[in-house]
């Protein structure tokens, strides 16, 4: 190489300057159209192979479909958290904390003007959880009925009903099953936490206005809702939910934890009736 390209590469210091370690105000790399599609296939074919191949071969009644598909959801949504470290690791460096505030926007809301971090914005998650919880009870239904009648596809099948968790042959079974509660707050963390949001909200989030320019946020709730083809008939209310309600407040307060938060009402109420079910009061 000729003395004039490496000048070019080298700092003033004689050092390569680092891409990696960039500050929380830097405007971060934008990914490609084929990267941001790439990472979702990377994390949703495994989570449609466990739950429409793997469990309906191999288990046999409501009770294994129950578990087995329990199994297989945690164990892609495991996946979907090791994905994110690796990404991490490649892009930063290292998968410490301080990586992972700035790289995945795990910290305080920012002020989207002056870009400095304020807490008083944190009061935005009592609106952010109303609406989630409206939203579940009230507006999902009615779009999964919509969908349903518009784009008719596969119906829940018996063990892909939540109400059959707490069927009578299931729920007896259930009863002091503790490993199971373990089993389901495994599956709980990383999906309201470490797997689904460190990908969606994290990992593609922040790299994905170079493609969808303004409308990052709302692709970004589209391929959420693609995301669940191990529920397809809940598509239309999670991108919804996942747009409005959770990719536009990370994205304009440059905050993870004003979707984190919203995530977790659900498996709250969840595992309160699970806890029932376990003390055999459901």
């Amino acid at each position: 190489m000729g003395g004039g390209t490496t000048q070019k590469r080298l700092g003033p210091s004689g050092q390569r300057p680092s891409t990696r370690a960039s500050t929380s105000t830097d405007p971060p790399a934008q990914y490609s159209l084929k990267k941001i599609l790439g990472i979702w296939a990377a994390v949703t074919l495994p989570m449609g192979l466990g739950y429409w191949v793997i469990t309906p071969a191999v288990a046999d009644g409501p009770y294994d479909t129950v578990v087995l598909a329990t199994v297989t959801l945690a164990a892609g949504l495991v996946w979907q958290f090791v994905l994110a470290m690796l990404i991490l690791r490649r892009e930063e460096g290292s998968v410490g904390l301080s990586a992972m505030a700035r790289r995945l926007w795990l910290q305080v809301p920012r002020d989207p003007v002056s870009g400095r971090p304020r807490k008083r914005l944190l009061w935005l998650l009592a609106p952010l959880g109303t609406a989630f919880v409206l939203n579940m009870l009230y507006v999902a239904p009615v779009i999964q009925n919509l969908q349903q009648h518009l784009l008719p596809g596969p119906a829940p099948l018996p063990f892909q009903k939540a109400e059959t968790l707490f069927s009578a042959e299931v729920a007896s079974q259930m009863e002091g099953a503790w490993w199971f509660f373990a089993l389901f707050l495994t599956l709980s963390v990383f999906n309201v936490f470490l797997g689904e949001e460190f990908i969606f909200r994290g990992i593609l989030l922040p790299r994905m206005q170079g493609v969808f320019g303004s409308a990052d946020w709302l692709a970004n709730g589209v391929l959420f809702g693609l995301y669940h083809v191990h529920q397809p008939w809940t598509a239309g209310g999670i991108m919804l939910t996942s747009g409005l309600i959770m990719s536009l407040p990370v994205r304009r307060y440059r905050s993870m934890w004003l979707s984190v938060i919203p995530h977790s009402i659900q498996t709250v109420i969840v595992f309160g009736m699970l806890l029932g079910l376990m003390r055999g009061t459901a």
